[in-house]
């Protein structure tokens, strides 16, 4: 976690994409050859709805800036690293080496916030209902589904706004995230709480009052960008829990070498879904997908009957991911009844 006093200049940054570029399924790295504490200055090209288009050494990223500029105005940044988005940290220009730093009362909150927050805790994502009325055997329905039920989470409103400021994303989507959701709902029903998301921590404690859903979602979005790992436990469709936990391998951070830093940049997104199935019992599944888009399954049963079941089937799967155009790395199943 960052010093509190450094908190109010830490500004991550959305890199504004044309529609060819968000449509690439690997997208270039954004500003892959600095080093973390390269300075970097900024030119700040436009202003709207209180983010600033700023251009940084040739990519045009959106930010919201802690201090009033004018258009044209340039920024001294350093590099923070990526989290996984790009961060900065604005240095500050009139203050004297020994100035001692003010912090502004949002920076001491979201300080006091992460002071709270338990070790090794996840954000979880608990939504109100069933994702699907009933089931389905469609897996482009369920993918589609859960990205929703991610996507309109809550957890990457800001980015969801820097985008629709820039004609990146719609009004509409916007309204489905709980920070907008929560006031529609109270509008039109002032006691609707059990139509809202609710939201909790894997470690925290339950307590006799209720949390405002807008403090928790506040504390997992510091969470997640902090470090860049969530879980989602909810219901696919009546009568079946799905646990998802997504994460990124983000590699070294503070005393990391070129050749560890090159490591990172191969690093993938891991999946770990957990779930109980009428026949295969419970199973959980890892998935890896590498920086090269390869695919690594690993299935574990809990059963050991059902170990068979699933290496008979599973030229079945091999042939369903290859037809929707998924490479398959690796795909293995091993029974292990501490699953």
């Amino acid at each position: 976690m960052y010093p509190a006093e450094v908190l109010s200049r830490i500004l991550a940054v959305q890199p504004v994409l044309d529609a060819v570029e968000r449509d690439q399924a690997a997208p270039r790295a954004e500003f892959d050859l600095l080093t973390i504490g390269q300075s970097v200055t900024g030119l700040v090209k436009s202003q709207a709805k209180g983010v600033s288009l700023v251009e940084i050494d040739g990519q045009t990223v959106a930010m919201r800036l802690p201090q009033p500029v004018a258009t044209g105005d340039t920024l001294r940044l350093r590099f923070a690293g990526h989290m996984p988005q790009p961060v900065f940290l604005l240095d500050t220009l009139q203050s004297a080496p020994t100035d001692k730093p003010q912090l502004s009362q949002t920076a001491r909150m979201l300080s006091d916030i992460m002071l709270r927050v338990p070790e090794r805790s996840l954000p979880t994502l608990t939504p109100p209902g069933p994702l699907l009325d009933q089931p389905t055997a469609s897996p482009a329905e369920m993918a589609l589904a859960l990205r929703t039920a991610l996507v309109r989470s809550g957890l990457f409103y800001e980015s969801h706004l820097a985008n629709w400021t820039v004609g990146l994303d719609s009004f509409e989507g916007l309204m489905q995230e709980p920070q907008n959701r929560q006031a529609a709902d109270a509008a039109h029903a002032p006691a609707s709480a059990v139509t809202a998301l609710a939201l909790t921590s894997t470690s925290e404690p339950a307590e006799p009052k209720a949390a405002n859903p807008m403090h928790t979602l506040l504390t997992q979005q510091l969470q997640v960008l902090e470090s860049p790992h969530f879980i989602w436990r909810g219901e696919l469709w009546p009568g079946q829990m799905l646990e998802w936990q997504v994460g990124q391998d983000t590699g070294p951070q503070a005393d990391e070498s070129a050749a560890t830093r090159a490591q990172a940049e191969e690093a993938g997104w891991e999946s770990h879904l957990k779930l109980s199935l009428p026949t295969l019992g419970t199973l959980n599944v890892h998935i890896k997908l590498d920086a090269r888009q390869a695919f690594s399954i690993r299935m574990v049963p809990q059963q050991a009957e059902v170990e068979p079941l699933l290496l008979q089937n599973q030229g079945r799967l091999i042939e369903q991911l290859a037809a929707a155009g998924c490479t398959l790395q690796t795909l293995t199943v091993l029974h292990d009844a501490g699953a």
